[in-house]
């Protein structure tokens, strides 16, 4: 299993969110091993107890079991079993085996006449992230530690990006697996709006409060929201952060959250008056600053070299003035940096009668 996971493993977290006693859990844990999932309750009896003399003893121990587990059997008739094990066999392969955000290829599929893209700001393809690597490691430490992050940072530079990374680099490097879940706040209008993308993404049924506590138990999952700059987020309520906060909290709890946003939380959602804020030790702040020199100077080194880079752009080198005028013009934010190299590339591509080459030949700026 790509990550290493066995479904013994995945028992033993479910017998622990359930709260399951030691002798609840050896039932637990035999009645559902995999060698035993065909075996009928005659011969589990003598499996669990020993002997044949204990029947009544499994019974009532087997009950008790069940009965932990309501919330997915809610009935007193047959047929417990079957209905236990389908919901476990889904949730395992739900929570270790489907990924909402769909892993980027490793490299491009064509060649580009310009290695400084995308334009778009967002950055979603794992081979053109550059950098942020000492900030993802501190990022995941904290979700390893039992916390939730919230990546504070300037617009354009490369908070989005970076969500985007979190998500991709999720089943490598968190310790315990979770499905990740991205939402772009900008695209959602109203708190209906919020749980409808957060139930049909995780899989599960629209609902809020209780319900959705209730439908989420066996899920876990790395939920990153981007939350854009210059929108206002009235219906984002102190009410609805509450329940997020609860569905984050406690042990093994059914969220982790990664929230990227241009200033403090509090700050942001500023409704919580004189009360505690729903946030406030929940997520730890991770403050993304923009590149240094030296960054920006093997930011663009490494385009100019990439392997994507059609072989005929591979000739094209910046002067030292260009690169320090990009530098200090960018401030060293990723979007800006992007840009102006973009640009200077694509005039250097028409000064040595490249670019015009490719568009005579029927090929397109990439």
């Amino acid at each position: 299993m790509n990550n290493g996971l066995q479904w013994d493993d995945f028992l033993i977290i479910i017998a622990n969110e359930y709260r399951l006693t030691k002798v609840e859990k050896e039932f637990f844990f035999k009645r559902f091993a995999k060698e035993n999932l065909e075996k009928k309750d005659g011969e589990m009896s003598r499996l669990v107890m020993g002997n044949d003399s204990q029947e009544q003893t499994y019974r009532k121990r087997k009950s008790n079991v069940y009965k932990k587990f309501k919330d997915i059997i809610n009935h007193d008739g047959k047929d417990k079993f079957p209905i236990l094990l389908k919901k476990l066999e889904k949730e395992y392969q739900s929570r270790y085996f489907s990924q909402e955000i769909t892993k980027s290829p490793l490299e491009p599929k064509n060649k580009v006449s310009n290695p400084f893209i995308p334009l778009s700001g967002v950055i979603d393809n794992s081979w053109l992230f550059f950098n942020r690597e000492e900030e993802i490691n501190s990022i995941f430490e904290v979700l390893n530690s039992g916390s939730s992050v919230a990546i504070i940072g300037e617009g354009g530079v490369g908070k989005s990006s970076l969500l985007k990374a979190i998500a991709q680099k999720a089943d490598k490097y968190l310790e315990k697996p979770r499905k990740s879940i991205y939402i772009d706040l900008q695209n959602i209008q109203s708190d209906d709006d919020f749980y409808t993308a957060l139930c049909e993404k995780v899989g599960i049924e629209i609902s809020r409060g209780y319900l959705l506590q209730r439908n989420l138990k066996l899920h876990r999952i790395l939920l990153l929201l981007d939350v854009v700059e210059n929108i206002s987020y009235d219906w984002f309520t102190n009410k609805l952060r509450s329940q997020l906060r609860g569905l984050a909290s406690n042990f093994e709890p059914p969220l982790r959250l990664v929230i990227a946003a241009s200033k403090s939380l509090d700050t942001l959602f500023p409704d919580s008056g004189d009360k505690t804020s729903p946030f406030e030790n929940i997520c730890i702040e991770e403050h993304l600053k923009p590149w240094n020199e030296k960054t920006i100077r093997n930011f663009i080194n490494a385009r100019l070299q990439a392997d994507f880079l059609e072989p005929e752009y591979q000739g094209i080198k910046f002067g030292e003035d260009e690169i320090l005028q990009i530098i200090e013009s960018s401030k060293g934010y990723p979007r800006k940096v992007i840009h102006q190299c973009h640009e200077l590339f694509k005039s250097k591509s028409y000064n040595s009668g490249l670019l015009n080459k490719s568009f005579q030949e029927g090929g397109t700026e990439s």
